[in-house]
């Protein structure tokens, strides 16, 4: 990916940022799959409050906008903090237990609705298990990993 589409990247995002009125600022480094944006500054709170929902709008809008020029491994993602990895070993450790409920009770469980990326963190958590098969349920904002006794 070129030091050009990373910089759009930062312009656009820094731009909204600004417009928003927060006290943050993106900067970007390189990643095997394309680039990861780290937003830092004093309004971190609301980036990450709600279970980071503004976070994750923002990397929806970036991936939206800059994909077609990103090429198929161009991801981008955007992260503040530690926040990203702190939420996947959350979500994995998350999956581990409800499967252990699923194998001792053969009753399947549903999670409540997540963000492709976070369903994508629980189906390879327990994608090694032959005693539990996960599968995604519903549609849009209201999809779901629901887990099922093998």
């Amino acid at each position: 990916m070129s030091n050009d589409h990373q910089q759009n990247v930062l312009e656009f995002l820094n731009r909204i940022l600004g417009m928003g009125g927060l006290e943050l600022e993106a900067s970007a480094e390189p990643t095997p799959e394309g680039f990861k944006v780290q937003v830092r500054g004093g309004d971190v709170s609301f980036l990450l409050g709600r279970n980071a929902e503004l976070l994750e709008a923002l990397e929806y809008l970036v991936n939206r906008i800059f994909a077609p020029a990103s090429g198929p491994e161009g991801r981008i993602v955007v992260d503040s903090g530690a926040y990203r990895a702190g939420r996947e070993k959350e979500l994995q450790l998350m999956a581990v237990k409800a499967a252990e409920r699923v194998r001792a009770s053969r009753i399947p469980f549903s999670f409540d609705p997540m963000s492709p990326n976070e369903r994508r963190i629980v189906h390879l958590a327990l994608a090694g298990d032959a005693s539990v098969r996960t599968e995604s349920q519903g549609g849009g904002v209201d999809r779901k990993v629901t887990i099922f006794p093998a």
